[in-house]
């Protein structure tokens, strides 16, 4: 999984070399405390993530009766489309008149609804069983680079009038990082019966690992 997200983020850092001196699509402009870099390459990136990222997860489902198979591209299709979600596409606005509508910023406090509801919508699929193997690794991949985010950035406004952003990235870091990873080691070695259970393990324990890497480390 490392190794899949590594060669994906060097492709992202690729595009984003490529467009560097490339002229804006929009002004840059502060969103979510954040500034919003729209880079042409970003946005190429954007909807050849997307489009890829689909594929994958009809890749993954086709391969649902091979368990690794389906988890290794379903993960990439997950990581690709969250990617192209909450890495790129609250980057690029829409100007109407003197208003500037931004795509959501997924990863930020203002997503607390977005979050909820697809905790919610993740448990009904669950308990429905609507997702073969295949997607249901996409659909977690993505949830867990997407909380992971949130986590961390999302909940800064409830601490930002106690300490600077960096202070409390490290702090989710070095607590909700490691936590996490201890609660994916505990199921899968007293609850994970299967190796597809364990699989779903070890995206929880990518999510705390990425917190704490993201945190700590400020990469």
């Amino acid at each position: 999984m490392l190794g899949i997200t590594a060669g994906l983020v060097a492709l992202f850092y690729l595009f984003l070399a490529i467009g560097k001196d490339m002229t804006p699509v929009v002004p840059p402009h502060m969103d979510d405390g954040e500034m919003v870099d729209p880079n042409p390459m970003r946005l190429a990136y954007m909807i050849t993530g997307f489009i890829v990222s689909l594929f994958l997860a009809h890749l993954a489902s086709r391969k649902q009766k091979e368990t690794y198979p389906a988890f290794w591209t379903g993960f990439a299709g997950g990581t690709m489309l969250w990617q192209s979600m909450g890495e790129c596409s609250w980057h690029f606005s829409i100007r109407t008149e003197n208003i500037l509508m931004c795509f959501p910023h997924i990863e930020g406090a203002s997503a607390l609804f977005l979050v909820i509801l697809a905790s919610v919508f993740v448990q009904y699929a669950y308990r429905r069983h609507c997702f073969d193997w295949g997607i249901w690794v996409f659909l977690l991949s993505f949830i867990c680079n997407w909380f992971g985010h949130f986590f961390q950035i999302g909940t800064y406004p409830m601490v930002s009038s106690l300490m600077e952003e960096g202070e409390w990235y490290v702090i989710t870091g070095a607590v909700l990082g490691p936590l996490t990873m201890a609660v994916a080691c505990f199921l899968g070695l007293h609850y994970a019966r299967t190796t597809k259970a364990r699989l779903c393990c070890s995206l929880l324990l990518y999510m705390g690992l990425g917190m704490m890497v993201t945190g700590v480390g400020g990469l």
